[in-house]
This record gives C-alpha cells, sequence and structure tokens, in this order.
C-alpha cells in the first residue's frame, strides 16, 4: 500500500510503501512479469520476495508506467531505460525509493529498536558517540544508521568504514529535519545535506546530490 509519494528535494520524487500484500497479490500488481517471476524464485525467504516485489509495484505506481529495475555489478540499483536515478531501502514491512532523472541519490530506512544501541561503536566515531542525546539515543542513532547507510549507497566506494569514512556533524533530532555530512574516502571529500523524518516505527534519511 502507497503510503506517501511526494516532490522534496531538486524535485526528487520520494515514496514510501507499507507491505500488506502476499506475494501473489503483488505478482497480480505486476501483471505477473515472467522476468520478475523468474528473479523472484530465486530468494528462499519470503520476505525478500515481498521487498522485492513491493519495490517494484510502488515503481511503478509512483511514476504512472511499467519501469524495471536492474543492478550494476556493485549492487547499485538502476532502471533499465536510464529514465531516472534510483535509490531503494527497505525493512520489516516498509519499503522506500527516491528517483531523479540527473541527481546522484541515496535513501535508507531503519526500524527504531534496542539492536542500534548495541552496535553504535561499530558505525559511529568517539567525536559523533559524545553528542548524542542519552535522553533520545535509540531514535538519534537510528538517524545516524541510517545516514551513513545512504551516504554509502551515494558515495559508491567499496571498503568504506563507518566510523572513519563518514562523519554526521552534531544535531538534536526533532520529528524531522536535516544533518550535515562529509565523506572522506574520496578526494574529492565531498559535504551531504541528509534529510530525514522520524516516525512511530522508523527513521527514513535520504540525500539528493
Amino acid at each position: 500500500m502507497l503510503l506517501k509519494k511526494e516532490i522534496v528535494e531538486h524535485d526528487a520524487i520520494l515514496a514510501i510503501w507499507e507491505i500488506t500484500e502476499t506475494v501473489d497479490e503483488l505478482f497480480d500488481l505486476l501483471d505477473l512479469d515472467p522476468f520478475v517471476i523468474a528473479e523472484t524464485a530465486q530468494f528462499t525467504a519470503e520476505k525478500r520476495r515481498l521487498e522485492y516485489l513491493a519495490v517494484r509495484v510502488m515503481l511503478n505506481q509512483v511514476l504512472g508506467e511499467k519501469k524495471a529495475i536492474a543492478y550494476e555489478p556493485t549492487g547499485k540499483p538502476y532502471i533499465t531505460d536510464r529514465s531516472y536515478e534510483i535509490s531503494i531501502t527497505h525493512t520489516g514491512r516498509y519499503a522506500a525509493i527516491i528517483l531523479h532523472p540527473t541527481r546522484r541519490l541515496g535513501i535508507d530506512i531503519e526500524r527504531i529498536a534496542e539492536r542500534v544501541m548495541r552496535v553504535q561503536s561499530k558505525f559511529l566515531s568517539g567525536d559523533e558517540l559524545a553528542y548524542v542525546n542519552q535522553a533520545a539515543a535509540k531514535t538519534q542513532l537510528a538517524l545516524m544508521w541510517s545516514a551513513k547507510e545512504a551516504l554509502y549507497k551515494i558515495v559508491q566506494q567499496v571498503e568504506i568504514d563507518f566510523t572513519t569514512d563518514f562523519h554526521i556533524a552534531p544535531f538534536k533530532p526533532y520529528l524531522e529535519g536535516t544533518m550535515h555530512a562529509q565523506e572522506t574516502k574520496t578526494p574529492a571529500a565531498e559535504q551531504f545535506d541528509m534529510s530525514y523524518r522520524v516516525y512511530p516505527e522508523f527513521v527514513l534519511v535520504w540525500t539528493v546530490k
């Protein structure tokens, strides 16, 4: 079920889907596309099938026409007719995409859960850990994890170390806002504005460059 479709920064299209359908219902929405059926058969887990199908149904509904998604050797998704750049994310029963005709994109959705508290030192530097607001730590950590995942998708470099290659400037978490981030993996050392939203079950972070 399409929860949201909107225009965000630089006229990018952002959409969120709640996976309430069964695999068969999603197949029906894709008109039993034989290529999709063959691709889906490779997944042994039903959760993975649902995510794969929901993203494609969402893409077609958002654009109002049938599109196909393929993947670069790096794992980066692309629309086969190259009409849009795309970034994809999913967690639990939610999925999201962001689209733009030309700009680079990164998006990530993460559940607000205890797990992120346990692994915070694996993706944050000491400086980043020092400014986390303990009263809202679970949400802030989920936002920072999600921001670094979105950065990973847009920077497209191998052997990234989240603690030393990606840096998030201090911020106070609200229901929505912007984080400022920088990558130091490449000579360009690019800076990014990371937009975010906090929902009851998850956070969503995206960037358009």
